[in-house]
């Protein structure tokens, strides 16, 4: 099957969120615009208030493909995607809308993949590409969670597509009326978790699927797991662990069971206990505070959940 055959009727905007990374950003938005696929028609880049150059080099731009917003100031990866996918809902009639970092770094037919994807399985909502490191070992942070079985299963099968609950915003793609029936992403998260909390959201209302041939290189600085504060060494990203216990206990109440809630809950007091009592600790009193901050304001963080609606007179003429 020729996948540009496969792909003439659909329309995709993909959306870039960057701050501060401009080196990152020149070599994702190109492999962005390099896609073989002529199915991407918009790419979407939100400037988090950058301040290392990013804003001017945007604007040098003139691909008829781009639409550049400029935040006044950072609102983080969370807000980033909602202003992002509501700009795609908003400013443009395309189908899908496709989604990562500055740091994520699709292959040349990543695109093309998750869009036969819809094909093979029309009822399907969103979808996941394969996520690696820089040595071509999965993407810890980035390894999706599968449906109603072990995650391992992502590793130890072959098939190339495979039911999922969960993802993270490195190369993931949402149908339009899907954002229409669950609204934007958690701006309120301001980091981590709101891409899991969004996709958990999608998977109550339209499946997901793991596309193991779409594949995406995540360009972090080291092959760390998620929110992994126990092992964290550099104290000035403890200040983003608050968002990490927060947001969890939030996306473990939206998911409407006290089991999994308890589960969560004996989690962060699991890291608690562990970062209590190991020896050769870094920041302890400051990791300890902050599991205890995060998860407390998580029991009592209530944002509501924006949702889309469109002008004609607002449309891109694209």
């Amino acid at each position: 099957m020729n996948p540009e055959e496969t792909n003439m009727q659909k329309k995709v905007t993909a959306v870039i969120v960057t701050y501060n990374r401009l080196t990152l950003l020149k070599s994702s938005l190109a492999k962005v615009l390099s896609q073989t696929t002529t199915a991407l028609k918009h790419v979407i880049v939100i400037n988090g208030a950058s301040t290392d150059g990013t804003h001017e080099y945007l604007d040098t731009l003139n691909d008829d493909r781009l639409l550049v917003v400029h935040l006044e100031k950072n609102l983080g990866g969370a807000g980033g995607f909602n202003q992002g996918i509501r700009q795609f809902y908003e400013q443009t009639r395309d189908n899908f809308v496709w989604v990562m970092d500055d740091d994520s770094m699709p292959r040349s037919d990543a695109l093309a993949k998750l869009l036969l994807m819809f094909d093979s399985v029309p009822r399907a909502g969103w979808g996941a590409s394969k996520v690696e490191w820089l040595d071509g070992n999965w993407s810890k942070m980035n390894v999706p969670g599968a449906l109603n079985t072990s995650n391992n299963i992502l590793q130890v099968s072959q098939d190339n597509l495979i039911a999922i609950k969960h993802a993270t915003f490195v190369s993931t793609i949402f149908r339009r009326e899907l954002i229409e029936k669950i609204g934007l992403p958690q701006k309120e998260y301001f980091i981590w978790g709101d891409d899991i909390e969004f996709t958990e959201r999608a998977t109550r209302v339209m499946p997901g699927y793991f596309v193991r041939d779409s594949v995406v290189v995540h360009e972090s600085k080291s092959n760390a797991k998620p929110g992994d504060i126990v092992g964290e060494t550099t104290e000035e990203r403890l200040p983003r662990y608050l968002y990490e216990y927060r947001n969890r206990i939030l996306t473990a109440r939206r998911r409407q069971s006290n089991i999994k809630l308890f589960k969560t809950l004996a989690h962060s007091s699991l890291d608690f206990l562990k970062t209590l009592f190991l020896p050769r600790i870094t920041y302890r009193q400051k990791k300890l505070s902050t599991i205890i901050k995060g998860t407390y304001q998580g029991l009592w963080f209530h944002p509501s959940i924006e949702y889309v609606t469109y002008s004609n007179d607002q449309l891109l003429n694209k």
